[in-house]
């Protein structure tokens, strides 16, 4: 399930850079200052966009193998026991 997550965050990333430029050739092809400007910001956030996703996916991996891991040490505990102080 992993590897297909990591396929799909491949995936999008890849689509976030492909939208990326095409935006850049939007705005090359711009007349006015204002279309320009709106596809130059539109393609530098799809842009910070894609090489941040790689990252959040590994972060989320992480977070998931940490869940997994206080789920299993949380099973084991003998929760009915009285704390003792």
């Amino acid at each position: 399930m992993v590897a297909e997550r990591f396929d799909i965050d491949e995936q999008v990333a890849e689509l976030h850079s492909m939208l990326a430029e095409y935006h850049r050739k939007l705005a090359k092809e711009a007349r006015l200052d204002i279309v320009h400007d709106y596809h130059v910001d539109l393609a530098q956030r799809l842009a910070d966009e894609a090489t941040q996703i790689p990252r959040r996916a590994a972060t989320l991996a992480r977070f998931h193998e940490l869940e997994k891991q206080v789920t299993r040490e949380l099973g084991g505990a003998d929760l009915a026991a009285p704390l003792s102080r």
